[in-house]
């Protein structure tokens, strides 16, 4: 229930999805999604797998294309203001596979506009998901 209202307040104020935050101040994960940041140096930062996320194929997947794509993966916990300042933000979600987040709390992330790597994760998800 309270991914619901989360995402159902989110939505209430013109966004599409809710990051949930711990009591540390670090985001945990999205409502329905995981939440990922890239960082000015270009690391991809996404919480571990350590009880307080749910895991997923999808998020597996992107994993998995961010290695074969050499793209640094830093699993690690990340507070807002790191994501506010990160050069791109997404998320990933089966419904939604790689999607760009160009804001938060209303204020641009990077440059406003999706960031080349979420789009090329996103443009590599399906050659190296198998769902077979």
């Amino acid at each position: 229930l309270p991914n619901v209202l989360a995402r159902q307040a989110a939505r209430e104020q013109g966004a599409y999805e809710a990051w949930l935050v711990d009591a540390r101040g670090c985001v945990t994960e999205g409502a329905a999604s995981n939440a990922w940041i890239v960082t000015q140096d270009g690391s991809i930062i996404t919480r571990s797998v350590d009880g307080s996320i749910l895991s997923g194929i999808t998020r597996s997947v992107v994993m998995e294309v961010a290695s074969a794509l050499q793209l640094r993966v830093e699993e690690r916990a990340f507070t807002l203001d790191e994501a506010r300042a990160a050069s791109e933000a997404f998320v990933t979600a089966a419904s939604q596979i790689v999607m760009p987040v160009v804001k938060i709390d209303g204020q641009a992330v990077g440059d406003g506009v999706p960031g080349p790597v979420a789009k090329r994760l996103r443009q590599e998800f399906h050659r190296f998901a198998d769902f077979s």
